[in-house]
């Protein structure tokens, strides 16, 4: 009999003990995947598709699933990209796979992000340790209140700021008032424009009615007609403010360069602290509404101590009663091609 797939239960029951060591390369290769897409993706869109042969992967965009309204320049996308092949990599170290990633390999195919080519009996690099492994399947956006009282120890920063190694890129964590302030009034204006746009509420309703957080069928349409056709600004803009200022810690992934292949080493770069702190029962939610609009993304760049850098992802770090319920994940077999 054939168990049927719950996209919230299935996905997440990934078992290491099932890695088909006897299998060829492209079983082997398939059951990364499964770990590949449990990575974090705007709005939940899983926007990524998977070729697969004897020792490569190749890593595409799903143009069917791009927010173009609140995504148009395509970073949320490509970050997203990152994340998935961040957990690839990880798994891959974690079952004796060396690899060597090509960003873009075809300029004629703007859709092909990566090329990942593997080679066996490699062991895992220092900026992936054994704890990142374990961490995704446990992984959770955590969407509550924080304990704003309660600071994140000093050891468990360095931890995080650690995971840092790409060239040009750079991660800021900070707990300064002032500045966490700051971006809570750009949070506001962030939330304000947004839903003052119709196609823009459109859009985030059509992904919601699509039940991308796992809420019911009924609850799922019922949001659906609420943000498409309400002015939830003020309340949205409200709630947001209170989850950034209970945060003990804010932090921001920013870059040297705006181009493709940056923007995914910045979603590999954001999956990885997001792993970390997951091991370290830290929790982690995005908050990157601010870098949507040019003037107030270069406001949050003018926060940033490093100088001449583009923020690529915000996000708010700390401590919380984890979040359960993991949200659906499409099956494996919908997103190789």
């Amino acid at each position: 009999m054939t168990t049927r797939y719950d996209p919230k239960v299935t996905p997440w029951k990934i078992q290491e003990k099932e890695f088909p060591r006897d299998g060829n390369g492209l079983e082997r290769l398939e059951f990364l995947l499964g770990y590949a897409i449990l990575a974090p993706s705007s709005h939940n869109t899983q926007p990524w598709q998977f070729r697969v042969g004897e020792d490569k992967i190749q890593i595409w965009a799903d143009k069917r699933r791009w927010l173009t309204i609140a995504d148009a320049d395509q970073r949320e996308l490509h970050l997203s990209l990152g994340c998935a092949l961040e957990n690839l990599l990880v798994a891959a170290e974690h079952f004796g796979y060396g690899h060597q990633v090509t960003y873009f390999p075809e300029p004629d195919l703007e859709d092909q992000a990566g090329l990942v080519t593997f080679q066996p009996g490699t062991e895992s690099s220092p900026v992936r340790p054994p704890a990142l492994f374990d961490a995704i399947p446990a992984r959770r956006t955590n969407h509550q209140l924080y304990e704003e009282s309660r600071p994140i120890p000093d050891p468990d920063r360095q931890r995080l700021q650690n995971l840092c190694m790409e060239e040009g890129l750079y991660l800021h964590l900070t707990d300064d008032v002032v500045i966490k302030r700051k971006v809570d009034e750009l949070i506001a204006e962030g939330d304000a424009r947004q839903f003052a746009d119709p196609a823009w509420r459109e859009e985030l309703g059509y992904w919601i009615g699509q039940g991308v957080f796992g809420t019911p069928w009924l609850m799922s349409k019922m949001g659906q007609l609420a943000v498409t056709y309400l002015n939830m600004s003020q309340k949205t803009a409200r709630k947001d403010s209170e989850l950034l200022l209970s945060a003990p810690l804010l932090g921001v992934i920013s870059a040297k360069k705006d181009d493709r292949p940056t923007q995914v080493k910045a979603g590999q770069l954001f999956e990885r602290v997001s792993l970390m702190a997951t091991a370290l029962g830290i929790q982690i939610h995005p908050m990157s509404q601010i870098l949507e609009f040019p003037d107030l993304k270069a406001e949050v760049a003018a926060l940033i101590p490093e100088p001449d850098v583009i923020p690529q992802h915000t996000f708010r770090l700390g401590y919380a009663e984890p979040e359960k319920n993991p949200t659906p994940r499409r099956p494996l077999a919908e997103v190789l091609v």
